[in-house]
This record gives C-alpha cells, structure tokens and sequence, in this order.
C-alpha cells in the first residue's frame, strides 16, 4: 500500500506538471507529434527507469557512504547521459530516426533519486512522474482545439489559467474543512 500511495502521490497530488513545473514550457510548446511513435515513447521510459535505479544505487553505495550526496545531481547528469546515448545510437541504426528528449526525463530522474527510500520507491515514483506528464496532454490538447483561433499570446495566458483551475481541482478537496473531525 504505500507504494501504490507514493505512486498516487506523484500521479496527481504533487504532480510533475501542474506543482512543481517540470516541461511545463516543453509540453505547451510541444506539437506532440513525437509521442506518436512506440519507441520515441519507449526509449524516454527505458531510459528514466534505468537511469533512476542506477542513481539510486550510486547515490545510497558510493556517495552516502562517503557522505557527498552534493554530487548526486552530476552522477544522475553522467548515467542518464550514458543510458540515453547508447538508447539514441540504437534507436537511429534501427529506425533511422531521432528520439532526443533530456529536460523532462533528467529532472524525473533527479526528482526520484532524491526523493526515494528504495529501488522500488524510485521506480513507482519515475512511473508517476511520468503518467502525470502523459496524463496532462489530453487536457492541453483539448484546450488547444477548442483555442485554435486566438493568438499565441492569448492562448499562453488562458492555458495558465486553465492549468491553474486544474491544479485547484486536484488540490481542493484537501482543504482542513472538508475533514469530519474538524466539525466534532
């Protein structure tokens, strides 16, 4: 249970997108035309869910041990680079075709590691993060069709809203009064 709770965590209550803004400017500008194909796709889950574990154990081995976590962002930085490399190379000899993408997936990557107790918690939270970044686009997209006809400037300011009237509508009900205790 307190992985599935962690998992929920990070799915809605403190999701990746709407709390802390990571690719929120890369998923509004986005196009997502990208997200269509499989291994576009499945190279950024591959690489965040190897990357994370392999910093975790890093992190919780080598450098906790020796007691200098500062670099724990440098050797997130140094595996993901590694991981995502080698992912890129066998994605183009096989299709040809570039999969690039590195800000969203090494903050997801910076976020787990730092913020999990174990592999498994390091993995529910990356899967998290994650279906919170894929969980958002049905509702940008929408915006955007039913938005076509505005200007770039306008349409950028009633997202912001719009994602602000979501991030309310995720966070409302944790309001102190709606706890029954409160009126005994």
């Amino acid at each position: 249970m307190n992985l599935m709770s962690t998992f929920l965590y990070y799915l809605f209550f403190a999701s990746v997108i709407l709390f802390m803004g990571i690719g929120t400017n890369k998923i509004l500008d986005s196009k997502f035309e990208k997200l269509k194909s499989i291994t576009y796709c499945s190279k950024i889950v591959i690489s965040i869910l190897i990357s994370a574990i392999l910093g975790w154990l890093i992190t919780k081995g080598i450098l906790i041990p020796l007691k200098i976590t500062e670099l724990m962002p440098l050797i997130c930085f140094l595996v993901y680079v590694c991981i995502n490399a080698f992912l890129e190379a066998l994605i183009r000899l096989t299709t040809g075709k570039s999969s690039a993408e590195f800000v969203i997936s090494y903050l997801v990557i910076l976020l787990s590691v730092s913020e999990s107790v174990s592999i498994p918690n390091t993995i529910f939270i990356s899967a998290g993060c994650l279906l919170a970044i894929v969980g958002i686009i049905p509702f940008i997209m929408a915006f955007r069709k039913r938005n076509s006809d505005t200007t770039s400037d306008a349409i950028f300011c009633r997202l912001f809203l719009y994602l602000a009237i979501l991030l309310i509508g995720l966070s409302c009900w944790d309001v102190a009064w709606f706890n029954p205790e409160v009126f005994q």
